[in-house]
């Protein structure tokens, strides 16, 4: 039989002081002052009864909740009953049951995960517990059951369950069984999905980089790729960017002193560096996971590079928990001999040569404003262009995040001044060589990449041949022009033995 609990004083001192003191008096719950006087609970067979406000008494009639709350409830005057007593999943410290328990009946309004929490609105230490359908639960239907989620010790509670849309859930809240009742509130609602992994969380989606600097990243989103070969072990939560080098002899890529520190982040980098673009096909060129003093963990690799040449850059974490996060920056240096500059930009969409089509003008050196950068596409190069040892890169920035093609002329167009086209300037003309199309995460691309043919062979050349360049680059939104693609600057190379 349920015995409704209400309190009776037994004075054994002086006037109740305020702190009390839980414990047992023949068998029943009662809390003592400091003074000495003792409150106990007794049953309803010599009191009488009382309603309860915030949750029913007994699961055949709980009470009927809509929407996410919150919802009041309030045990004080609950009893425990029989139903929702014996369920593994509440199995909790060797203790199943849940005292002065309350009931409630909710229907989902959407399929998915759904979380009813306590949390910041309730100090009593809780145990809670859902059912599929509605009024009492049979044993071992429990689909979630906590005590302790908001805290470390005799807490509030909070449970996540998967829910149909339409149909009805029952919720049991109550006590641990030597705790004390009271009121609060609780919300239901609908737990939201995590937000996207960086743009670059695959590598066949790096962020191309060029060049020494400081490049700032977050993994916390990202997810663990396929183990593509890393001299240093698996690395998990990686992120990938593919980086040109300035110059020829050594780059040092750093995370030691720009790692941040809020809650549940690390500092356990882990560094790969392939060659080439792209997804990795060989195994790493260079590799390391721990080689900071400062912040312990943190990661410093050295590799050789030859100016113009691309690079993949893999970074992630040493630990395999999906709750350990490594945010902040790291820093890439180079030494040795800087690249010269193989091409000279001609053809600008800045009002120095022919205006563009809506006086949509970029800034120096760029070409026509778009839809998503008013200073207009830029593209320069890198490397050499030799016949004999063709390194030579066409990188574009400044662009959208759609497709561009590379394509090669061999004259100028009006003397250099360009002609309108689409939302941008047409700058090289004649005879026309499609290089390649690329993708533009982040606004940037470059050819050639990984598997490309080298620009000297694709757009066959020879020594002494003047070449002109340009990226022609998608820009679907309505801008300018009925037109949907835009163009950089252009560049003009002299082809060497």
């Amino acid at each position: 039989m349920k015995t409704l609990k209400l309190t009776v004083a037994m004075t054994l001192g002086a006037a109740l002081a305020s702190a009390q003191t839980p414990t047992i008096v023949n068998g029943h719950k009662a809390m003592i002052g400091k003074d000495g006087r003792v409150t106990i609970l007794i049953p309803p067979a010599q009191l009488p009864g009382a309603p309860l406000v915030g949750g029913s008494d007994s699961c055949v009639t709980p009470d009927v909740i809509v929407g996410s709350g919150p919802f009041a409830f309030d045990n004080t005057l609950a009893t425990t009953g029989v139903e929702g007593q014996n369920e593994a999943l509440c199995n909790i410290a060797a203790v199943i049951g849940i005292s002065e328990d309350v009931w409630f009946t909710w229907t989902a309004t959407s399929t998915g995960p759904i979380v009813v929490s306590m949390c910041g609105m309730a100090t009593i230490d809780s145990k809670l517990a859902v059912y599929p359908g509605a009024g009492c639960p049979t044993t071992g239907s429990a689909l979630a059951c906590d005590d302790d989620f908001c805290a470390a010790f005799s807490a509030p509670s909070q449970v996540t369950f998967n829910a149909t849309a339409g149909s009805m859930y029952t919720i049991q809240l109550g006590d641990w069984p030597t705790g004390l009742p009271g009121s609060g509130s609780f919300t239901v609602g609908v737990v939201p999905p995590p937000p996207p992994p960086p743009t670059n969380d695959d590598c066949t989606t790096p962020i191309a980089i060029s060049g020494p600097g400081t490049y700032n990243f977050d993994n916390t989103y990202a997810t663990t790729a396929i183990q593509y070969a890393a001299t240093c072990g698996a690395i998990y939560k990686d992120a990938w960017w593919t980086y040109t080098a300035t110059a020829s002899g050594t780059a040092t890529l750093t995370t030691c002193g720009y790692m941040l520190t809020p809650p549940g982040n690390t500092f356990d980098t882990k560094v790969a560096i392939y060659d080439g673009v792209g997804c990795p096909s060989l195994t790493s060129i260079a590799c390391n996971d721990d080689s900071c003093a400062a912040q312990v963990f943190a990661s410093t690799v050295s590799w050789p590079i030859v100016c113009g040449t691309p690079y993949t850059i893999r970074l992630g974490n040493f630990s395999t928990a999906t709750t350990a996060n490594t945010v902040g920056a790291f820093n890439v240096v180079e030494s040795g001999t800087t690249c010269a500059s193989p091409g000279t930009p001609f053809c600008f969409g800045d009002g120095s040569g022919t205006a563009c089509p809506c006086g949509n003008a970029g800034t120096a050196g760029n070409g026509c404003a778009s839809s998503v950068n008013a200073a207009g596409g830029n593209l320069a190069s890198s490397g050499s262009a030799s016949i004999a040892s063709d390194t030579l890169v066409l990188t574009a920035t400044g662009l959208t995040t759609g497709a561009s093609l590379y394509f090669q002329g061999t004259s100028q167009i009006a003397g250099g001044a360009g002609a309108t086209f689409g939302d941008g300037l047409r700058c090289a003309g004649g005879t026309v060589v499609r290089l390649g199309t690329k993708q533009n995460p982040g606004g940037t691309s470059s050819y050639p990449g990984a598997g490309d043919a080298s620009i000297h062979v694709k757009g066959n050349d020879a020594a002494g041949n003047v070449r002109e360049y340009q990226c022609w680059y998608r820009n679907a939104a309505a801008f300018c022009t009925p037109s949907t693609f835009n163009l950089t600057n252009g560049l003009e190379v002299t082809w060497q033995p």
